[in-house]
């Protein structure tokens, strides 16, 4: 239905288009009669609706002028009636005979009746403050007691300082003498409240222990005196106020009221508990030069205390007071005190900042878990918000000791190992060793330890990676100082001190142990779930493997250079291999023989896992050497002589390794060099059947130059029999296969090419 303000809001051109819009097109000429009477229809509902609107328009405004009409009225006769009371007040006085006389004599009784209370009072003050101090002493003998009479004595003597400054307004016109002799009567008064004060104040710096005590009424009735004080207190301020006003002309009620001194009991109530927090702080404070950690441990009071406010004292307290975030910045800026004094200290090491970091941490764990107090709401923040430049502090010291201490441990150790003036120790298996991998990780476990105390994550992970960067320089060392002994025994080993090799074995031997002392370290972080969170114990892990695995190619390196003494031993009978001397003598017999020597003190000096790696590494040398010595200028393959030199020098090798490695795994090593052999002996007709069983089969890397060279130094060939072999060769090398980028390298990408 259109509602009818609606309607008369529309304007001729909206009507106009709410017309056009009902006749769009020429049908809709046949519905205009029923468009009429539908348009009829609703005006007939609007003009019903305009004039019911209308009327209740009327109704209202009636209403509102009856009412209007009867207030008048209504005020009329309050005031009329106002008038007739004046009127009737003023006719009493007239009618009473004498009244000014009897409202003289009424007020000189009433003046007469507060004189006589009042000197009465005067009279008995001495024997009430007499009654008051014993009630007061009987309550002071246990300052921890229940305190029966506090709130009576603070009555009596509230009535009692009422009276003082009553009878001091009253004098204040009087002469200076009637003063001073009244202000010395009171004396012993004020002696009796400023006493009651101290009492109350001695009350108040007990609180927690009051707690402790159980005695919990006490503190309601502390409580009660501050409230009544209080509100004495702010009754005198508008005293003061409206006399201020009235002398002022500002239209304030005059008043002639005692004065009162303005006490704020509950301000000094409050700097009564902040110097009792301070007082206990300030023990602590004292002592922070000499025993830092020990004060900071010492404040195991604060957690139990402010439960005992917030379980305690709270309920009996105004909320107004806000009495438990009193106590807790209280204790958490005193706290903040000695937390900054601990850290200026001179003697601020390593241990005492991971104890401090812990213990913050603790501090605002708790102050959550148990007090529900967040770490936003404790300001200022401990430590200024600085634990990371504290923890950038420590892991400095961290990583200055341990380097100076690496340093003088392999200034230490390169001086034995390069002067080698005696032969390194022996453990009991009768292994060379030096002391550097035990120092090493006695001094990373012991900063382990330390940072444990942290009991922090991310502490122990930054502990792990500052080791770990120092154990990468002392990796660094020893691989440089056994490159640099190697290099002045190689180039002047007349000069050079012997026993390189035991040092190099005992150095191998120390960094296998240092791995094994990594793994263990790794160990015990898991076991004794010293990172906890899985993150930071993830990347701990990831760099003490990466740290295992260089200790594992330092000794590698130590290891290639005890392969490079003894094959530089036998350099000499390398090159007569394959010549003519070769096949009168046994260069071969005396290489083997050599390298057995060397063998035979690795095998009793050196770790065994090293030993059996190092004899891997030595068969691989022997083999490419065998290999390479096929290809020098002055070889010379005779055949048939050559088929059983070659196979005689394959089992004295053979015979050498089996020794250290099982019959399967030596087989399958001295297959190439055995493939080699059979390819370098074999007939025209064979040559290319071999070669490609060897391509095909394993050796896709075989150098086309090792078999060109090969041939060439074979007596029974010529140049046009070499081409013949070497055509089909070159071909079948032309080919190439894609497997053969994703095939293991065999030990023919180890020699020259």
């Amino acid at each position: 239905m259109v509602d009818a303000k609606s309607v008369i809001s529309i304007s001729p051109d909206a009507k106009v288009a709410i017309i056009s819009a009902m006749l769009k097109h020429p049908d809709d000429l046949s519905t205009l009669t029923a468009l009429r009477q539908k348009l009829i229809r609703e005006k007939a509902i609007v003009d019903q609706q305009l004039k019911i609107g209308v009327q209740n328009q009327m109704d209202e405004t009636k209403e509102a002028l009856d009412i209007l009409g009867t207030t008048k009225e209504q005020v009329l006769g309050i005031r009329a009636n106002m008038k007739n009371i004046d009127s009737l007040c003023k006719d009493a006085q007239g009618l009473i005979t004498d009244y000014p006389r009897i409202r003289k004599i009424s007020q000189t009784h009433q003046n007469f009746v507060e004189t006589q209370s009042l000197v009465n009072n005067f009279q008995e003050l001495h024997q009430d403050l007499d009654r008051i101090k014993a009630m007061m002493h009987e309550d002071m003998k246990n300052i921890l007691g229940p305190a029966p009479n506090l709130l009576l004595v603070h009555y009596q003597l509230y009535k009692l300082e009422q009276l003082r400054n009553t009878t001091m307004h009253m004098a204040r016109d009087e002469p200076l003498d009637v003063k001073v002799t009244l202000k010395q009567y009171f004396g012993r008064l004020d002696q009796v409240i400023e006493e009651f004060e101290g009492y109350l104040w001695e009350l108040s710096r007990n609180m927690i222990e009051l707690i402790k005590n159980k005695q919990g009424p006490v503190i309601v009735r502390i409580i009660k005196i501050i409230e009544s004080e209080e509100s004495a207190d702010a009754k005198a301020v508008t005293t003061k106020t409206e006399h201020r006003s009235s002398r002022q002309g500002l239209g304030g009620k005059k008043t002639d009221k005692p004065p009162r001194t303005v006490k704020s009991l509950r301000s000094k109530f409050f700097d009564v508990l902040h110097d009792e927090v301070s007082r206990k702080f300030n023990v602590l404070l004292e002592k922070v030069d000499m025993e830092p950690l020990e004060c900071l441990d010492a404040t195991d009071f604060v957690f139990p205390d402010l439960a005992l406010v917030y379980d305690d004292l709270v309920p009996r307290s105004p909320s107004n007071y806000k009495i438990f975030p009193f106590f807790v910045l209280e204790y958490h800026r005193h706290v903040y005190e000695l937390a900054n004094k601990i850290v200026n200290s001179p003697d601020l090491d390593g241990g005492r900042i991971l104890h401090l970091l812990r213990w913050v941490r603790e501090y605002y764990a708790n102050m959550n878990h148990q007090l529900g107090v967040t770490e936003e709401l404790l300001e200022p923040q401990l430590l200024d918000g600085n634990e990371q430049g504290l923890l950038d502090e420590y892991l400095k010291l961290v990583r200055t000791n341990l380097i100076k201490w690496t340093n003088n441990m392999m200034a230490t150790a390169t001086t034995e190992f390069t002067e080698r003036q005696s032969a390194p120790e022996k453990d009991s298996d009768k292994l060379y060793h030096m002391q550097t991998a035990n120092l090493l990780f006695e001094m990373v476990n012991q900063q382990v330890t330390l940072a444990s105390d942290s009991q922090q994550s991310t502490v122990m992970e930054q502990v792990i990676k500052e080791c770990v960067q120092v154990i990468k320089d002392y990796q660094m060392k020893w691989k440089a100082l056994i490159t640099s002994e190697m290099k002045r025994q190689m180039e002047s080993p007349g000069t050079a001190p012997a026993g390189l090799a035991e040092y190099i074995m005992a150095a191998i031997n120390d960094q296998i142990k240092c791995a094994e002392f990594a793994d263990a370290l790794l160990q015990r972080l898991e076991s004794e779930n010293l990172i906890k969170n899985r993150k930071n114990f993830d990347a701990a892990k990831d760099i003490l493997n990466e740290t295992m695995d260089a200790f594992f190619d330092v000794a590698t390196h130590g290891a290639n250079s005890l392969l490079d003494l003894a094959f530089n031993d036998v350099k000499e009978p390398f090159s007569q291999l394959h010549t003519s001397s070769w096949y009168d003598d046994d260069p071969m017999g005396l290489i083997v023989a050599t390298l057995k020597d060397y063998n035979d003190d690795f095998r009793g000096h050196l770790n065994d896992y090293m030993f059996n790696k190092l004899v891997d590494w030595m068969l691989e040398r022997l083999m490419i050497a065998q290999i390479d010595a096929l290809r020098n200028s002055n070889v010379k393959l005779k055949f048939p002589a050559c088929t059983d030199r070659l196979q005689q020098d394959r089992a004295v090798v053979f015979n050498f390794f089996v020794q250290y490695k099982s019959m399967g795994d030596l087989e399958q090593d001295f297959d190439a060099i055995e493939q080699l052999h059979k390819f370098a002996c074999s007939t025209k007709r064979e040559a290319y059947l071999v070669f490609f069983t060897m391509k095909k089969r394993i050796y896709h890397d075989l150098p086309i130059s090792l078999v060109e060279d090969i041939l060439k130094r074979r007596d029974d060939l010529d140049r046009s029999s070499i081409k013949e072999i070497m055509d089909p060769i070159k071909e079948k090398f032309k080919e190439k296969d894609p497997s053969d980028a994703t095939r293991t390298p065999t030990i023919f990408s180890k020699v020259k090419q």
